[in-house]
């Protein structure tokens, strides 16, 4: 069922993107300009890529710099934007160029297409894989957890809905940041997997993710803390030395990218805080509510589905307290930011990774035939709402 589930989601947001946006617009084409710059001058200097308007290359031209880049600590113009997205599509890019330049300009125009457009799109069709193969694993974890196959038909549901199905397909850290939740929660109901070996990797990940944004340097540490609970017995089993070296391997990559933030910028908070920080008490009080039931930014405004996760959460306290200690780490800082909505982006941006934690107290309360009913009604909803979507 949950290669179905993966299949699925791959199908639906892949044949729902070739209706329209193929275009790189936002924080996207930015993302790929530090790509462009690593492929080609082997740096992370945009002076010459915004002069030569290599945004053509990615299907934005005449991409103006404006706030999306400043002089660093050396004197050259590089992002704001965190660089760990970027060098994660290094290999999609090079790949979505060679295949572009391959295409006859005369056929891509068929499609109202140019080589830059089909670049984006096919990195966008990696980013949907991605998204895909974390709701497979989501799919199988939830009928692990909630001891029912009707799981899977509510992974596969909320994986064709917003805000899932409409964050897959964008060059934003969101959709990494889904793949590697979905991921540590599929690991953490894996109860059948004994081997050790596993931890090292983990914990790798978990490290690198901050890499992609410095929002998540809290949340990784919840994700964590789910495995430790969960799986304690794996990690009782483990060797001294590898459970030094997970530690290692997690704790390694973010105090690099400490060091590295404080020599690119003059401070570990980086160029996006350095004319003060954007996180107050007052923003916190709309920024709460509104994360999740504002009409034009909320999450269910477009999700019912979710409607009914405090009550499963209540329900299921005792097995899935755990899962609200990672998401509160996502949601009440990115509440407390200036543009909590999550700026030019879809509805639910910021709290995209943690939907699939969201799912799983949906999922163990699926058993009990009134949540069920309740569920299938909040679907019903839902489906309506994707179609017309």
């Amino acid at each position: 069922m949950n290669k179905v589930v993966a299949l699925v989601t791959f199908l639906f947001v892949w044949t729902l993107t070739t209706h329209g946006k193929y275009s790189a617009a936002g924080d996207e084409p930015h993302y790929l300009m530090i790509t462009q710059s690593v492929v080609a001058d082997h740096d992370l200097d945009l002076t010459n890529n915004y002069a030569s308007d290599d945004g053509r290359l990615f299907g934005h031209d005449h991409l103006v710099m404006g706030s999306h880049a400043r002089t660093d600590q050396q004197g050259r113009v590089a992002s704001v934007h965190d660089i760990g997205l970027s060098l994660l599509l290094i290999g999609p890019y090079i790949a979505g160029r060679w295949i572009a330049d391959r295409v006859p300009v005369h056929t891509l125009a068929r499609f109202r297409m140019d080589r830059g457009l089909f670049t984006y799109s096919l990195i966008s069709v990696t980013l949907i894989a991605l998204t895909a193969v974390g709701m497979g694993l989501l799919a199988d974890a939830a009928i692990r957890f909630g001891r029912t196959r009707l799981a899977a038909w509510l992974v596969g549901l909320a994986a064709l809905s917003p805000p899932i199905a409409s964050h897959a397909f964008l060059i934003f850290p969101e959709a990494i940041a889904l793949f590697v939740t979905a991921l540590v929660v599929w690991f953490s109901t894996r109860d059948d997997l004994k081997d050790p070996t596993w931890l090292p990797w983990i914990a790798a990940v978990l490290g690198v993710l901050p890499w992609v944004h410095r929002k998540y340097a809290f949340y990784v540490i919840g994700l964590l803390f789910l495995i430790v609970w969960f799986r304690r017995d794996l990690i009782r089993a483990a060797s001294r030395g590898r459970i030094i070296t997970a530690a290692t391997l997690f704790i390694a990559p973010q105090i690099a990218f400490s060091l590295w933030t404080i020599v690119e910028w003059g401070t570990i908070g980086g160029p996006q805080l350095a004319a003060g920080s954007p996180f107050s008490v007052r923003t916190l009080a709309a920024g709460l509510p509104g994360m999740w039931l504002d009409g034009q930014s909320g999450v269910v405004a477009y999700a019912p589905l979710y409607w009914i996760v405090p009550l499963c959460w209540i329900a299921t306290w005792r097995r899935t307290w755990p899962y609200l200690v990672p998401a509160l780490l996502v949601y009440v800082p990115m509440a407390s930011f200036v543009e909590w909505w999550g700026g030019f982006a879809p509805a639910g941006r910021y709290l995209v990774p943690i939907l699939p934690l969201c799912l799983m107290p949906i999922a163990a309360s699926l058993r009990s035939r009134r949540i069920a009913m309740l569920v299938a009604v909040l679907a019903v909803l839902q489906v309506i709402i994707d179609a017309i979507c």
